[in-house]
């Protein structure tokens, strides 16, 4: 007998109870496991809008809800804060929008939350704020406003409002008023709007860079149909670029890089460059004569017929000199002799001379600013303004001022194309021989330092590739020879991807060329898209046989090919940053919404028609 009295567990139910204990935390850890596992799916960590049949559907990090038959304008996301937001057409006001967000909160899609009614159709999402332009009944014009969703806020920054800039990571914007026919540029930060300056011509924002900013141009207070061009940071005074603009390469800037523009010589657009003007300060003194200086016993004198004649004679000039004047002005003319510049962090930098920037072909986005255009020459003519008053004789002004512009188009003469750079030495320029300007297109690698050609083949069905690359001196090489039978290509940072496909084909092989050396990525193409460096997209199999185009595609990488989806409709699929996709594909007639992420694809949905919206 036990004498403390204690009653023992039999060692067969223990053994049993700590079998069963352990079974409990294993099957407890494997699905707080796959819960866990389950929540980092890319299915589960995207936020996707896409339609069945008329209705919307919403997915917030694996939560869904069902918006109904609803016609939305515009959807834009939110992914820090998991809400979506979207525009319809206003219930109160024809030709603008009701604007509403949906958000997940907990374990579940909220109903929808209208933000306001009655705005104009587009709207932006930056930092997590919206900013929207609302009608004002009253004045007839827009507000411009601000709403946080985190504090249910919403601030009306000011009345009569153009467009508006907001910036990420700043609380400070900038917008545009117009003041009768001027429009002026505003900043806004801590309740207080600003003036910057007025006759505004353009304003461009780059948002989601290291350090957003905006670029804008005024007016020219001291050059006649110039700009002065300026770069505003949210955490900084505007800097003055230039104030003797003619033109800007917004398409070609990249925040960072390379800005590129162009300025006026100090004869640039002149007619009289071209067309010799003799009389031009002769004629400040002709005054028309009197009959009385003239007058003797004879009556009227020969002398005062010759000076009546060159009254007229210059009043004509004038009447000549004001039309193309007036011509230059509205840009009539182009005479290709303006001045080439780049802006970056480490300063201005005068590129070359006497360039036309209709004759530029490429420019370099990063590195040592350089360019890629047809070198041109303008020389003088042999027509004067003489020749133009006796041809205005038989002719009405109109078809003397299109008469000197074909003088001035025809005094352009072509020299080739040409290269230009400035690096540590300062500018230097080339001849860019073995190259037909009407068959190639020209691009530099991402760094700058190789340029690529793509010349049309003699039959005009295929590309050859060729490329120089340039020495420490920033010169280019002789033309490299790369590739032939090339129908399309994209290009990625320092590398350009291309598809050499065999004449009468549809399918062909992608290579990759580096500047040094090709590498081929996948054989039996259709297709192909490059997202980024490491991203080679290739579409197989490509079919007409479903309701719309479908293809095979694949993931291209040095490891090899991944399938992505099979029978995937082209016109669906969706890439984001995350290196994510979403994609619709189409089996026995059957649309299902699939998500590529982490080297598998996943099933979302069914009986899907459209995707929306994929971040």
């Amino acid at each position: 007998m036990d004498k403390t009295g204690e009653k023992r567990i039999n060692p067969r139910v223990r053994t049993v109870i700590v079998m069963i204990v352990v079974l409990i935390i294993f099957a407890a850890g494997f699905i707080v496991a796959n819960l866990v596992f389950d929540k980092f799916e890319p299915q589960n960590r995207s936020v996707i809008v896409y339609k069945t049949g008329n209705e919307t559907v919403v997915r917030i990090n694996g939560f869904e809800k069902n918006l109904g038959a609803i016609n939305t304008a515009e959807i834009k996301a939110d992914s820090k804060s998991g809400r979506i937001f979207y525009t319809v057409p206003s219930s109160y006001s024809d030709g603008l929008f009701d604007l509403y967000y949906v958000e997940k909160h907990r374990s579940e899609i909220k109903a929808p939350k209208i933000i306001d009614y009655g705005i104009e159709g587009s709207f932006d999402v930056v930092s997590g704020k919206i900013y929207y332009l609302k009608k004002n009944e009253n004045q007839g014009a827009f507000d411009g406003c601000i709403c946080d969703p985190d504090k249910n806020k919403i601030e009306t920054f000011s009345g009569n409002v153009n467009s508006i800039y907001a910036l990420d990571d700043s609380d400070k914007i900038f917008f545009t008023k117009l003041h009768g026919e001027n429009l002026v540029l505003y900043s806004y930060s801590e309740g207080t709007p600003s003036e910057m300056c007025r006759d505004i011509k353009t304003v461009v924002a780059y948002k989601n860079t290291e350090r957003p900013h905006i670029l804008y141009e005024k007016k020219s207070t001291v050059n006649t149909g110039m700009s002065e061009l300026y770069i505003a940071y949210t955490d900084t005074e505007p800097e003055l670029i230039c104030d003797n603009t003619y033109s800007v390469m917004y398409d070609h800037y990249k925040p960072g890089g390379n800005l590129y523009y162009f300025t006026t010589g100090e004869e640039s657009i002149s007619w009289s460059y071209v067309i010799a003007d003799q009389h031009s300060e002769s004629d400040k003194t002709v005054t028309k004569p009197s009959r009385l200086e003239y007058f003797d016993i004879f009556g009227i004198s020969e002398e005062y017929n010759n000076a009546l004649t060159e009254y007229h004679n210059k009043l004509l000039r004038d009447e000549i000199r004001e039309a193309l004047n007036q011509t230059m002005e509205e840009g009539g003319f182009v005479a290709p002799i303006f001045n080439a510049f780049a802006y970056n962090s480490e300063g201005i930098f005068k590129i070359t001379e006497d360039i036309d920037p209709a004759s530029v072909y490429t420019v370099s986005a990063y590195g040592k600013p350089k360019m890629i255009y047809e070198s041109m020459q303008v020389v003088e003519s042999d027509v004067d303004l003489t020749t133009l008053v006796e041809y205005s004789r038989r002719n009405n002004i109109d078809t003397v001022i299109d008469y000197a512009k074909s003088i001035v188009n025809d005094s352009i003469k072509s020299n080739g194309m040409a290269y230009s750079a400035y690096g540590e030495n300062g500018a230097v320029t080339s001849a860019l021989d073995g190259y037909d300007k009407s068959r190639t297109l020209f691009s530099f690698s991402d760094d700058g330092n190789t340029i690529y050609a793509f010349v049309r083949s003699a039959m005009g069905e295929t590309l050859d590739l060729c490329s120089n690359s340039l020495d420490s001196n920033l010169m280019p090489s002789a033309v490299k020879s790369v590739d032939t039978g090339i129908t399309s290509y994209r290009f990625v940072e320092e590398s350009v991807v291309y598809l050499k496909s065999d004449v009468g084909k549809d399918t062909g092989d992608v290579f990759a060329y580096d500047g040094t050396e090709k590498t081929k990525v996948s054989n039996a193409v259709n297709a192909f898209t490059v997202e980024n460096s490491e991203d080679v997209i290739v579409l197989k199999q490509h079919s007409d046989k479903n309701s719309q185009p479908t293809a095979d595609y694949y993931f291209c990488s040095e490891s090899g090919e991944k399938l992505i989806g099979n029978d995937v409709i082209v016109s669906s699929f969706i890439y984001n940053d995350k290196g994510h996709t979403a994609y619709i594909s189409e089996t026995d007639e059957k649309s299902t919404l699939c998500v590529y992420g982490s080297g598998k694809s996943t099933s979302v949905d069914e009986g899907v028609t459209e995707i929306l919206l994929f971040e």
